[in-house]
């Protein structure tokens, strides 16, 4: 092919890089505001039980006392599952409507009202989990409901924005950024929860919801839904971004004719949503229960906990990164099917990680180092996933319908996201090594579910029914 040859403009301080900039930040901010109850909730339990858990208060100015003392809560084990997963639950029913919509209202105002309304939800969510359980578990629904638009419209807005040849390194750099905001907020939350700043584990979600509101004005403000619209773009990159992606440019007729039933019969699509549902599950697993796993087996303290959880995910965030920047190097050089880089990288995304399951089953407080090991070598591999797994493959088969089938994908994989702490609720009720081997063996069976159906039915190119009308009468003539 020619086009490996072909030069382009610079990446490096052009528009497509700033925007790759944002979304990571985008996906940092998300993801810590989701997992930001992880960390938080180990310095929220009153494991002692006294008599200053949860106490009922009319008088507004009694809130102050939250901002003084550090309150913590007498919740069930299945009632933190139940909290850990809540965040869960709001994405399943907004996932594909939000695809949808992006397609037709933009995906810059989408994303923009999304991590708005979650950031103002989770500043206020110190105070609904002092008023009632049930308030702090709507207040988490209702985050998970704003962000469910995010991954699907940011699939929308790559498929406008980023050329083939250089696909898996911008999405490795903006989907990174979610591996970066598991790290930080663990890093972060783990001083703030040890510490007295306005009330110690409050301040995680009053600086979390910060960060998210920071962002809504750059984003507004530097950011337009294609480079025909984007303000500031050289005339250079515009036309070769415009150029290249060309069947992926529709009409806004065809944009609302959108082809359901093709899109649930594509084995393609099908693949991608068992693919969800076993990545979901281990990243969730992590995400959200390491906090959990690394006090429960391996007895560490909520400060040294936040700083050891930071660890496997800033590794993931680097070889996301190189995945992402290798496999488009090995696609340029026009060696290898870019099927096969996809097949291979996300083996690797699911294979490796499998397998350090099974050491994750003989660890405990006395074998510390192997357990951390094991973790540090599970998410970080899981990071080929990300980088030119089956996560960049919906923006390979699904041109500008790759928003909705994103959205389609995870909605369904958000109910194994779900699922994996109302598990370890479940089933760790004592704490114990062998309650959480069973939860490692089920994580060992999913992933390499994964792994072996993205191998028997990936594909790399654009499914017909995605490619715009012209392009379909091009390859008819």
């Amino acid at each position: 092919m020619n086009t490996v040859n072909e030069t382009h403009p610079n990446l490096i301080c052009s528009i497509r890089f700033w925007l790759a900039l944002l979304c990571f930040f985008l996906n940092a901010i998300h993801f810590m505001q989701r997992v930001n109850l992880s960390i938080a909730i180990v310095s929220m339990i009153n494991v002692q039980s006294t008599n200053e858990t949860i106490v009922e208060k009319s008088n507004f100015t009694e809130i102050n006392y939250i901002f003084q003392k550090k309150q913590t809560f007498d919740w069930s084990k299945q009632n933190q599952g139940l909290l850990l997963s809540a965040i869960s639950i709001g994405p399943f029913f907004t996932q594909i409507i939000g695809g949808w919509a992006a397609l037709i209202l933009g995906p810059r105002l989408m994303l923009f009202f999304s991590i708005l309304i979650s950031s103002i939800l989770t500043m206020v969510t110190p105070i609904s989990a002092y008023f009632s359980f049930y308030g702090l578990l709507a207040v988490r629904i209702m985050i998970g409901l704003s962000q469910g638009v995010v991954t699907s419209s940011l699939n929308l807005l790559w498929a406008h924005w980023a050329p083939p040849l250089e696909r898996s390194t911008l999405l490795a750099i903006s989907n990174s950024g979610s591996l970066i905001g598991n790290a930080l907020t663990f890093l972060i939350g783990g001083f703030l929860c040890a510490g007295d700043f306005l009330g110690g584990w409050p301040s995680v979600f009053y600086l979390t919801g910060l960060f998210g509101l920071l962002w809504c004005f750059l984003w507004i403000l530097t950011v337009y839904d294609s480079p025909s619209d984007q303000k500031c773009i050289s005339a250079e990159e515009s036309n070769y971004i415009l150029e290249k992606t060309t069947e992926q440019i529709f009409k806004s007729e065809q944009k609302r004719n959108v082809p359901w039933k093709k899109i649930f019969q594509s084995k393609s699509v099908l693949c991608l949503i068992v693919s969800a549902l076993c990545g979901n599950f281990g990243i969730s697993l992590f995400t959200v229960c390491l906090p959990t796993y690394m006090k429960e087996i391996l007895d560490f303290d909520v400060k040294l906990n936040g700083e050891l959880c930071a660890i496997p995910f800033l590794s993931c965030w680097l070889f996301i990164i190189l995945s992402g920047v290798f496999s488009d190097s090995l696609i340029k050089s026009n060696k290898f099917e870019k099927i096969k880089i996809r097949k291979l990288f996300n083996s690797i995304g699911f294979l490796i990680p499998a397998l350090t399951f099974i050491g994750l089953i003989y660890t405990d407080a006395t074998r510390r180092v192997l357990g951390f090991s094991m973790i540090l070598i599970n998410i970080s591999f899981s990071g080929f996933q990300y980088g030119s797994g089956y996560l960049v493959n919906f923006n390979d088969i699904g041109g500008v319908y790759s928003g909705i089938i994103y959205g389609i994908a995870n909605t369904i994989g958000n109910l194994s996201a779900a699922l994996a702490p109302f598990l370890v609720g479940l089933i760790t009720k004592n704490k114990t090594r062998e309650e959480w081997s069973y939860i490692f063996v089920i994580s060992l069976l999913v992933y390499v579910v994964g792994a072996v159906v993205f191998m028997i039915f990936a594909k790399s190119e654009t499914e017909k029914w995605a490619k715009n009308n012209d392009e379909k009468k091009n390859e008819i003539d």
